[in-house]
């Protein structure tokens, strides 16, 4: 049976019934773990069901009209959020630029600016600048999460950076932030002396060394890799100095509890992971107890660890998340 389907199930029964158990689908009715965990993103992303401490279960079911509201007053905060940011940079980068507009020609001759092509000849331009900085380091990093190998190898030149005494300041786009390998690398980055803030939009990909280098993005070469434009004076660089200070004041601290989420890489293995796979079914904690062996009170404790690394409020929460970070694919 396709989610849709199943989400209508569902929805039915949590407004029947406000303390249903995900056991009565899993057990009796034979939904699949995977089923439910379905069935609960899609009903949340609508706003039909909500987190709620008040039922065991972890959910509380609202009329679509009520959801809809909701849904509807979300968006219409979030962009006015955004159109402010933009307000705010226009304004931002109308001012600098009104400041360098009088710059004499002669100093923008002494500009310097090279394009580089392809990822292997971007990365030795970062290497080679993280190795010259000498006072500070700030970038700005919107789109996707990086892959968790480029950003291990990033971790550890920013520790050699931040090792020598440099300031660094970095700010990424909040959604980025809330990848389980992220949260754990910018935690880890926090920790090692940098200051790390998040926020909701950014203008571009930027780093600035020193006040006198840039690496800006250039459009991708005609046969598809990666470019980057390398800027070096002081007169142009702080332009995007200027932009990166805006972004810096309109940006929150990073909030670990906010960004709570599993630690690194980690898998659930052995017990953990057919704890997981119970919990994603909906089991009672003696039914599980039963299967693996042991007390109710050991299957409490194994609960607790994994909602925790989770991140969760509740056991069925958990399986969700469980399921949407592919801890229960074979």
């Amino acid at each position: 049976m396709d989610v849709r389907a199943r989400a209508q199930e569902l929805y039915r029964l949590a407004l029947d019934n406000a303390d249903w158990n995900p056991q009565t689908l899993t057990e009796h009715r034979g939904w699949s773990g995977s089923e439910l965990a379905g069935a609960l993103q899609l009903l949340g992303e609508l706003g039909l069901l909500v987190p709620s401490s008040g039922h065991h279960n972890g959910w509380t079911a609202l009329a679509p009209d009520t959801a809809l509201r909701k849904l509807l007053l979300d968006e219409e905060q979030h962009t006015d959020a955004l159109l402010s940011a933009v307000r705010q940079t226009r304004s931002a980068l109308a001012q600098v630029l009104a400041d360098f507009q009088p710059v004499h020609a002669r100093e923008l001759a002494s500009v310097q600016m090279e394009v580089v092509n392809g990822m292997a000849n971007v990365s030795a331009v970062l290497e080679d600048a993280s190795r010259r900085a000498e006072e500070e380091v700030l970038s700005l990093h919107p789109g996707r999460p990086l892959p968790a190998e480029m950003v291990e190898s990033g971790l550890e030149r920013d520790r050699l950076v931040l090792g020598r005494g440099v300031r660094m300041r970095t700010i990424h786009l909040r959604s980025a932030a809330s990848a389980p390998h992220m949260t754990a690398y910018l935690r880890r980055l926090n920790g090692a002396g940098a200051q790390v803030r998040t926020a909701h939009t950014l203008p571009m990909r930027l780093i600035v060394v020193d006040g006198s280098l840039a690496i800006v993005p250039a459009s991708r070469t005609a046969d598809g890799e990666i470019a980057a434009i390398v800027l070096r004076g002081e007169t142009l660089v702080g332009v995007f100095r200027g932009i990166f200070q805006h972004s810096w004041e309109s940006a929150a601290v990073l909030n670990e509890s906010a960004t709570d989420s599993p630690e690194g890489d980690w898998r659930p293995t052995g017990r953990h992971r057919e704890l997981v796979r119970m919990l994603g079914g909906g089991l009672t904690d003696e039914a599980m107890a039963r299967k693996l062996g042991v007390s109710e009170r050991t299957v409490r404790r194994l609960v607790s660890e994994l909602t925790e690394r989770l991140g969760t409020a509740s056991r069925f929460q958990a399986g969700v998340c469980a399921v949407r970070l592919g801890w229960l694919d074979d």
